[in-house]
C-alpha cells in the first residue's frame, strides 16, 4: 500500500499541474500595427519621353535607353526645383519600328521610343 503511494502521488500531482496549464488561457494575437501604406497621391508624377533613330536594334535600343535617363535627369532637376523630392521610377518602356529600308547593303533603320513616369514627393 506504501509503495502505492509512493508511485501514485507524483503521478497524481503531475496530473493535476498538467491539467492546470492547460486549461490556461493563451494569449490573443496581436499583430503590431501597420504603417499606414503610401498613397499615389501624395506624390506628383510626368511624363518623360526618349527618342532614337539608328541601325541595328541592339544599337538603337542602348542609345534610347541611354536618352531616356539624360531626361529623367533633367525632368529630376526640374522637379527640384519645384521642391520635390524622394525620385520614383516607374513604367519604363522601349518600342521599336522599322523607320527607314535602304535596302540589301545598308540595311534597316530603326527608331525606338523610350517612355517613363516619374514621380516625387513634396518636400
Amino acid at each position: 500500500m506504501l509503495r502505492t503511494a509512493r508511485v501514485c502521488l507524483p503521478i497524481c500531482a503531475f496530473a493535476v499541474i498538467a491539467a492546470g496549464t492547460s486549461l490556461a488561457q493563451p494569449k490573443a494575437y496581436r499583430p503590431a500595427p501597420r504603417k499606414p501604406a503610401r498613397t499615389e497621391e501624395a506624390r506628383i508624377c510626368e511624363p518623360v519621353q526618349a527618342v532614337a533613330v539608328g541601325f541595328g536594334l541592339d544599337n538603337v535600343t542602348t542609345f534610347v535607353q541611354g536618352n531616356l535617363d539624360l531626361a529623367i535627369n533633367e525632368a529630376k532637376d526640374t522637379l527640384a526645383s519645384r521642391g520635390l523630392k524622394a525620385f520614383l521610377v516607374q513604367d519604363r518602356t522601349v518600342t521599336c519600328e522599322d523607320y527607314i529600308d535602304f535596302g540589301g547593303a545598308i540595311g534597316r533603320e530603326q527608331k525606338c521610343r523610350a517612355s517613363a513616369r516619374l514621380c516625387g514627393k513634396p518636400a
